[in-house]
């Protein structure tokens, strides 16, 4: 017990000691300030500011880091936020400028690819002309596009497949009773939007007369 309190005791004095030093340090420079009878308060005094002092200007430095540290956080999340958005933003146009390339080559290779095709025939023009404008997810028959060109189904299905060589029409099989059934592929797209350019506009008004198209149901396959 007694080992502890002159622990304390001694840590108390080292304190006491500790307090007065920054006076004592200044009255040992400027020995006319040590007053004899006064000696002991001018210390305290002198170190009390001297204490008071260095705790103010701790706090200041610690707001003072604290205020540069979030500053500095806040830059540098503005930053990566700046560099992530530029960075998606550069990302995304490549990829528009890649899909466009791409879909540009696309539409060359299609036109050279209906370039080369050789000329049709007339019958052929009209039962591929029978085809266009179809809605989305809709084709005809051979029986359908005989109708409307008053046609037997068993010639129209010889110049639909004909087309089908030529890559103009793709072929749903069964698509209606077991029938199988057609519509344009993109180059028979092109090739029509060729066709329509190229001759006047009076000699394609009435080619498509109205038709019934048949919805492709979901269950069958393609070819």
């Amino acid at each position: 017990m007694s080992d502890i309190q002159s622990a304390l005791i001694d840590v108390l004095l080292w304190l006491y000691q500790a307090f007065f030093l920054p006076g004592e340090r200044f009255l040992a420079k400027f020995p006319e300030l040590d007053v004899a009878a006064h000696g002991r308060v001018v210390s305290g005094v002198l170190s009390t500011a001297v204490w008071i002092g260095a705790i103010v200007l701790i706090v200041t430095l610690y707001r003072l880091i604290r205020d540069l540290d979030r500053a500095l956080t806040a830059f540098v999340l503005r930053l990566r936020e700046e560099l992530q958005r530029a960075w998606r933003v550069a990302g995304r146009r490549l990829s528009i400028a890649f899909r466009s390339y791409a879909l540009e080559r696309q539409s060359r290779l299609t036109r050279t690819e209906v370039s080369e095709l050789p000329a049709l025939t007339g019958l052929q023009l009209h039962v591929l002309k029978s085809l266009d404008g179809l809605p989305p997810a809709h084709l005809l028959t051979p029986r359908d596009v005989g109708r409307c060109l008053e046609m037997r189904a068993g010639d129209v299905e010889k110049v639909l497949g004909t087309l089908r060589k030529l890559s103009l029409v793709d072929r749903t099989l069964g698509a209606d009773d077991g029938e199988d059934g057609y519509r344009l592929t993109r180059a028979g797209e092109v090739f029509l939007a060729t066709c329509n350019r190229a001759q006047p506009a009076q000699a394609t008004a009435a080619l498509q007369p109205t038709l019934r198209p048949k919805r492709i149901e979901p269950t069958l396959g393609s070819t």
